[in-house]
């Protein structure tokens, strides 16, 4: 008994070593954050000028890449959410900022370039029309009946 313990104490104590040596130094380096940062940052900005080639191109593919693009700003938010413990407070502040303007420009980009779906009371109307002329007939007037 004091032996399986002991093995599972082990084992679990490697796996914890393993996962802090292969996670600790990326995680706690502002550095490396702010490259991969600068880096994401510019890839969604270049997917942002993609998406006008696209528009004039294949207008069908706009949906699937404005999902695509707010999936890696989500990313992006994860990634300052994950690293916000070793950064400094004014930075965690500026790259918040950044990623609500990357949003904007993703809202902007979706009222310009997706068609906006039309709303009206067509069937409605043609039902209560339908529906006043059944009650219209159904009555009796007073001058009818005399």
């Amino acid at each position: 008994m004091v032996e399986r313990l002991n093995k599972r104490h082990q084992s679990r104590s490697d796996n914890n070593n393993e996962s802090e040596s292969s996670s600790s130094p990326a995680f706690e380096s502002t550095s490396s954050f702010l490259t991969r940062f600068s880096n994401l940052k510019s890839s969604i900005e270049s997917q942002f000028t993609h998406s006008h080639s696209l528009f004039s191109s294949d207008p069908s593919q706009l949906k699937p890449h404005f999902e695509q693009i707010s999936t890696s700003i989500s990313h992006l938010e994860k990634l300052i959410a994950e690293n916000s413990y070793f950064l400094p407070s004014y930075d965690v502040r500026s790259f918040l900022k950044t990623i609500t303007d990357l949003k904007h420009t993703l809202e902007t980009l979706i009222f310009q370039l997706l068609p906006k779906k039309k709303f009206s009371f067509k069937n409605m109307a043609t039902t209560k029309k339908d529906t006043t002329n059944n009650n219209n007939n159904n009555t009796v007037t007073p001058q009818e009946s005399k």
